[in-house]
């Protein structure tokens, strides 16, 4: 199955987190990423994989992992959702993952300054 676009990296994102990116650049989900997903975090994915675009689409929050450059899309449904995409070499985005965060390590996060508002 050819990747399927599911978001972009909006220009919000891309100043909050002083990404590389040009705006605009597509979010892409493929076969191995929608396994990992499925197979890696199966609760999260059976309840919030539906909310998948609209996480990536209007986060409350996104964050930048300082060790991988990945980016974490963060909105709150009935709990945390975490959707984690990371930008390749070639400059293509892909959503990998997709895992809830419990209120305390949000809370972490959030207090550590780890967190930025998005709008």
């Amino acid at each position: 199955m050819k990747p399927k676009k599911v978001g972009i990296i909006d220009k919000e994102t891309v100043r909050l987190l002083g990404l590389d990116v040009p705006p605009g650049t597509p979010i892409l989900l493929g076969d191995s990423n929608y396994q990992h997903m499925q197979s890696s975090h199966p609760d999260a994915f059976a309840k919030y994989f539906s909310y998948l675009e609209e996480i990536l689409d209007s986060p409350d929050y996104v964050n930048l992992n300082p060790r991988d450059g990945s980016v974490k899309y963060i909105k709150r449904i009935s709990e945390y959702v975490v959707v984690g995409v990371r930008v390749s070499t070639k400059g293509t985005a892909f959503a990998r993952t997709i895992f809830t965060f419990e209120n305390w390590k949000f809370n972490q996060y959030q207090i550590g300054g780890y967190l930025k508002k998005h709008k």
